[in-house]
């Protein structure tokens, strides 16, 4: 074995990790989807795995958001939610954005 490469053990880990996920989409799990940035501009991860750069109150944001159905529809909603208590003070946009998302689902349930 003079001649056998050596591989780390995370660089075996990685490449395992890395032939899992051949067949799809992203599973984000409890990661956070939303960066907010200053200006009321935000980075948010997206099912295809870019990060979009975004302002808060666009058009574009709120039709990705609408799209999102089930489960990641809850976490994105609770996510807004928390950003929008916890910025909504300094960004406007935030509170918006989750009473549109709110008023969306609503439209929803009653159609």
């Amino acid at each position: 074995m003079a001649g056998a490469k050596k591989e780390s053990k995370t660089a075996r880990a990685s490449v395992r990790a890395g032939a899992g996920g051949a067949g799809g989409g992203r599973v984000f799990g409890d990661m956070k989807r939303f960066t907010p940035l200053g200006g009321g501009f935000c980075y948010f991860a997206a099912g295809d795995g870019k990060n979009l750069h975004l302002k808060v109150d666009s058009e574009e944001l709120f039709g990705l958001l609408s799209a999102i159905e089930g489960a990641d529809r809850t976490k994105i909603d609770a996510e807004v939610a928390e950003l929008a208590a916890k910025f909504g003070d300094k960004v406007p946009a935030w509170k918006a954005l989750a009473e549109k998302l709110s008023a969306g689902n609503l439209a929803e349930a009653a159609a």
